[in-house]
């Protein structure tokens, strides 16, 4: 028999699996050494192999983004026949589609522990109200099938609260996944090493960087992003923008690009693996999204001691203190995002003071130190 078989198991279970590989390693290591047989189940879009090479087994479930895509179907069937096999003691679901198709499966199959991470309900603040209205529906549902409802950011909290999606004793606030704070900084990063990396992304000394790490999809708002940046050109500003990411919005954002003749002053960088050094070689974060769940690309950025400048919106507020290490901007005002940027432009002394503060921030409330024990308790309470 092999030891695995006699280890109980836990499940974590996200719609794409570069979601589990990016985010939740630190808590899977930390129950793999409590000797649980830690497993993983999500649609692989590449990142299954780095999965199996941390030890952890896989199984490819195929979710769809869509809701409404026949692959979900599919996969709520793969996964009853997954729990009633593996006889889970708990599922740890992430990601609203994965989550909501899980949360349901797990109850049929009668796993005794589910816990949901909410990484951004899909109801916020600008939201379509039908759509919010549908989404709240929805979550009050699922909510029936969870032993524990973990949120990200306190205005999700609050909404949980107010709605009932759970009762209040299964409600916990946790500030998010917990970020390496000693990979995350920026006293490893030689002059020499930015240099290298400014020379070979075509950056000369006196342009300033403007960096952004995003999916391409709707929720992002990235043609906000090239209105700021379109701005910033006509007033004759000598700046580079780093995308990175990619997405189903890639050819409509380059097309795009192209019209606003901003081709010199847009880097795609497509996926990266070396964030940290194109952070470093940057002046500061800007984002423009719609909703966030608490982004920890931004959280890097700030540990890397850089300035955000931001939509005034859920989960980012909580990182960003305005006018102290970064800048809130009213939603959709392109005029005052672009003054903020221009603000940093000039104001070289005051970029570094809010970029100190930013790291600051993060080392006392959003370091995996801080977050780990946090989540450890929920596991012991349910595991004991």
């Amino acid at each position: 028999m092999n030891h695995n078989d006699t280890l109980k198991k836990i499940l974590f279970l996200s719609t794409v699996d570069s979601h589990i590989y990016y985010f939740h390693l630190p808590f899977m290591n930390y129950l793999k050494n409590k000797n649980y047989s830690v497993e993983v189940a999500a649609f692989d879009t590449g990142f299954k192999n780095k999965i199996e090479e941390k030890g952890y087994k896989f199984y490819n479930i195929p979710f769809s983004k869509n809701p409404l895509s026949f692959r979900n179907f599919v996969s709520f069937f793969l996964l009853i026949k997954l729990f009633n096999k593996n006889k889970y003691i708990l599922v740890h679901t992430h990601t609203p589609i994965a989550s909501f198709i899980g949360r349901v499966a797990s109850k049929k199959c009668n796993i005794p522990n589910v816990v949901y991470t909410v990484h951004g309900f899909h109801f916020h603040e600008y939201g379509n109200k039908i759509k919010n209205f549908i989404y709240i529906y929805l979550e009050k549902f699922a909510g029936r099938f969870t032993d524990i409802l973990i949120t990200i950011n306190d205005y999700d909290y609050n909404m949980a609260l107010k709605y009932k999606v759970v009762p209040q004793d299964k409600l916990f606030y946790i500030k998010g996944v917990g970020l390496d704070i000693e990979f995350f900084n920026p006293d490893l990063i030689t002059d020499d090493l930015k240099k290298y990396y400014k020379t070979s992304l075509n950056i000369s000394e006196d342009e300033f960087v403007l960096i952004n790490i995003s999916e391409f999809r709707k929720e992002k708002n990235l043609f906000d992003l090239l209105e700021v940046l379109n701005k910033l050109k006509k007033s004759n500003y000598k700046f580079k923008c780093l995308l990175i990411g990619d997405g189903s919005l890639k050819n409509k954002l380059t097309k795009k690009i192209k019209k606003l003749n901003l081709e010199n002053n847009i880097l795609l960088l497509g996926i990266r693996e070396d964030i940290r050094e194109l952070i470093s070689v940057s002046d500061v974060y800007i984002t423009n999204s719609i909703r966030e769940g608490l982004s920890k690309s931004i959280m890097e950025a700030m540990s890397m001691e850089k300035p955000v400048i931001s939509y005034n919106i859920r989960g980012i507020r909580e990182l960003i203190e305005d006018g102290n290490n970064g800048f809130l901007v009213p939603f959709k005002n392109i005029d005052n995002f672009v003054e903020k940027v221009e603000y940093f432009i000039k104001n070289v002394k005051d970029r570094e003071i809010f970029g100190k503060k930013a790291r600051e921030k993060i080392q006392k409330e959003f370091s995996i130190d801080k977050i780990l024990p946090q989540m450890e308790k929920i596991y012991n309470k349910l595991l004991s």
